[in-house]
């Protein structure tokens, strides 16, 4: 199963044998950017009772296929552990706390793409990647651009604890929380986020 979260709510894209959705026929399997603002708008509000859906034997083609007009980009990040303290890094950027994260740059890897952003906007210089999670997707407007953002996602530690936010970049805060003490991070961050930390919980259980 993938998930394309538009404003904080979930496309599905499942896999079937038979394809099939739920979402109105009149904008087909293939989203027009003109279409966008009014998609967003039924997503908003379906999406407690019945979130859009699509069923096919081939899912991620078919979620490939549905943005395809729009621009596909893809970045990196991760869930940060200090081995001195336990806790966890997190950043403040625009009003929201975040995992640190940032574009794929040419000729760049995810797992190095992750590592140099989260030492350019942390401050941080020796990190080690112990293992990757599921990536997550989303579909925004900004600039007059119409984007799907593929981001992969890394969980990494350090020793270091000292770390100073990338003010340039709209990080106020490079902040360490405890692990049993992320309700400020649950209440005020995006949904693929709560993703990445469930699935991250679930993975390295520490409650």
């Amino acid at each position: 199963m993938y998930k394309v979260f538009i404003d904080n709510h979930p496309i599905l894209f499942l896999k079937s044998d038979k394809t099939e959705t739920n979402i109105p026929t009149k904008y087909g399997l293939r989203l027009s950017t003109q279409d966008f603002a009014s998609f967003s708008c039924e997503v908003n509000l379906n999406h407690k009772d019945a979130p859009f859906y699509v069923k096919s034997p081939f899912p991620l083609e078919s979620l490939k296929h549905f943005f395809s007009d729009f621009v596909w980009i893809e970045a990196a990040g991760g869930i940060v552990e200090n081995l001195n303290t336990n806790k966890l890094l997190f950043i403040h950027r625009n009003g929201f706390w975040d995992i640190p994260k940032g574009k794929i740059e040419a000729n760049e890897n995810p797992s190095k793409a992750a590592m140099r952003e989260i030492q350019e906007e942390c401050g941080l210089k020796k990190l080690n990647i112990v293992s990757s999670l599921s990536p997550t997707y989303h579909v925004y407007n900004l600039y007059g651009k119409y984007w799907i953002k593929k981001t992969h996602w890394f969980v990494l530690n350090t020793q270091e604890t000292e770390v100073k936010p990338q003010t340039d970049e709209g990080i106020t805060e490079a902040t360490w929380f405890n692990k049993n003490n992320l309700e400020k991070v649950y209440e005020n961050t995006f949904s693929s986020i709560l993703e990445v930390l469930q699935e991250y919980k679930n993975k390295f259980p520490f409650d």
